[in-house]
């Protein structure tokens, strides 16, 4: 992929919450997966959720932090996976294997990709206190070090720093 910049968009099809990610995600899109999060998790019509990984080349843990925790919680809430689409193939592929991440979601390749145009893009914003935002990266890292033994001790220094950061405030 040539244009490595990140961009959210969502959108609704009928009762399914639409979620795609492009280019590198970063720590930048966290306010815009929170975003997202926030318009899935308060309509009640959402009976499915669809992550459109297709032109997405990273992520970066905060990122699948997120991620996972909200794949969870709309697990809980609605009694299925999210859908995952564009992951085969995709350089995230093994990343998201490896993490257990894949666990998480349905995926599938049968589905055909959402056209952007039928989505809104969300502009970034930096919109958290310095506190909130430490806390956002504290729980995107404590939710991959559940998923495995070994995402616990890739994070452990990362949570025990985060930790350390938000008793001081």
């Amino acid at each position: 992929m040539k244009n490595q910049e990140e961009r959210v968009f969502i959108g609704q099809y009928e009762s399914t919450f639409i979620f795609k990610a492009e280019g590198r995600l970063t720590q930048k899109s966290l306010w815009n997966a929170k975003t997202a999060i926030k318009q899935c998790t308060e309509n009640d019509a959402i009976a499915y959720l669809l992550v459109d990984l297709t032109r997405c080349s990273y992520m970066d843990s905060t990122i699948l932090g997120v991620l996972a925790r909200w794949a969870i919680a709309f697990a809980k809430t609605h009694q299925t996976l999210p859908f995952l689409v564009g992951l085969k193939g995709n350089p995230m592929e093994s990343i998201f294997h490896r993490m257990n991440l894949a666990t998480l979601f349905h995926a599938s390749d049968a589905l055909e990709t959402v056209e952007k145009s039928q989505l809104s893009q969300l502009a970034f914003s930096e919109q958290f206190s310095k506190e909130e935002y430490a806390e956002h990266l504290l729980s995107a890292h404590e939710t991959l070090a559940e998923l495995s033994p070994q995402n616990a001790s890739e994070f452990a220094a990362v949570i025990q720093c985060l930790k350390a950061e938000l008793n001081r405030e």
